[in-house]
């Protein structure tokens, strides 16, 4: 008989911090990053979500409902490490445990992805392994053998993928790539570094192509190659991510959501909030917006968090505007991951001065 998703050890896990301790330690670490731990109502949030996207696991263990293979999972296992966190600090133990203790058919999360991971991949999808999978559950990223079948070694299939000017294929995959790199060796490489900068558009913004001759430059690239600089460890005032804040400060709705192709969206939203705590700012708060667009200092701020719970429904499941084309698991997975903000971004700058 088919065995059925099961939660115990997420639903024991949940909730079980001690307030006091909690608060005490966001104290003494609230220097190195801006997170959703002491928001309780996007807390609440992340666990309806959560609840929701077990609901969506598939009999290989995965959650690719769109049949995109490795499109969904590795998000969907972030969410479910970022809601099983008891603590403010990271704890790859507890994630770890959550992510296997969701099964189906007596496969679980990892069981799928080490499948994906055999089955060869790019250089950028090795990446995005490293960045929401291996390290925050702590596992190896030079030697991937959840099933004991066969090691995968991640690392180096991202070395393969680099290019002499710094790429590493598809500019979403070199974001991911400089991210990875940062996790696995401590640094970004030079030249990638150089190439990204390189992409920027007179806007600010990045496009995904990463031409910086376009005028097509996006929220989800642009928030993702803040991430990048910021893995690249260059200053809160560094001049290009200044100027990508600001295009994201421009394309901020008054509601607090940002769009993509036209419509409020819940993975641009989350993309931009993960971009904005990157800079080393709160993206609830104005002070990111009024320090890099002053022109707009003093103009009423809605929080992104709470325009992406206006996207919950009762089951969950965030709504988006694809939807129409059928609905899956990702804009549910960023949502919880821009929420609790626990792991991404991997490498914030620390806190900025606010006016």
């Amino acid at each position: 008989m088919e065995e059925q998703t099961t939660m115990s050890t997420r639903a024991r896990g949940r909730r079980l911090a001690a307030t006091a301790g909690v608060l005490a330690l966001a104290v003494v670490l609230s220097a190195c990053r801006y997170t959703g731990w002491n928001d309780g109502p996007a807390k609440t949030a992340g666990n309806d979500a959560v609840d929701w996207i077990v609901t969506q696991q598939q009999n290989d263990g995965g959650f690719e409902v769109a049949g995109f293979p490795g499109f969904e999972t590795p998000d969907a296992v972030l969410a479910i490490a970022e809601d099983a966190q008891q603590q403010w600090s990271w704890s790859k133990p507890q994630a770890l445990a959550a992510v296997q203790a969701v099964t189906k058919n007596g496969n679980d999360p990892l069981d799928y992805l080490d499948d994906f991971a055999e089955g060869g991949i790019n250089a950028g999808q090795a990446a995005k392994l490293i960045v929401l999978v291996t390290a925050p559950l702590g596992l190896s990223a030079t030697a991937f053998d959840p099933e004991g079948d066969g090691a995968t070694n991640l690392v180096a299939i991202v070395d393969a993928g680099a290019q002499p000017n710094g790429s590493y294929g598809a500019f979403n995959a070199t974001l991911y790539a400089a991210m990875a790199k940062r996790l696995v060796s401590g640094s970004v490489p030079a030249n990638t570094l150089a190439y990204i900068r390189a992409a920027q558009e007179a806007s600010g913004g990045f496009d995904y192509l990463g031409d910086p001759n376009g005028n097509d430059a996006d929220v989800d690239t642009t928030a993702a190659a803040i991430q990048a600089l910021a893995a690249a460890n260059v200053p809160g005032t560094d001049a290009d991510l200044r100027d990508a804040l600001e295009f994201l400060a421009y394309a901020q709705q008054s509601n607090g959501a940002w769009q993509a192709f036209g419509s409020d969206d819940p993975n641009s939203t989350a993309m931009a909030m993960l971009g904005i705590t990157a800079a080393g700012f709160d993206p609830n708060a104005s002070c990111w917006r009024d320090v890099v667009a002053p022109s707009l200092a003093g103009d009423p701020y809605a929080k992104p968090s709470d325009w992406l719970r206006t996207r919950q429904l009762p089951s969950g499941r965030v709504q988006s505007p694809n939807d129409g084309f059928g609905i899956n698991t990702f804009a549910t997975s960023q949502a919880v991951e821009a929420w609790r903000r626990g792991w991404i971004p991997v490498t914030p700058i620390a806190p900025q001065t606010c006016p």
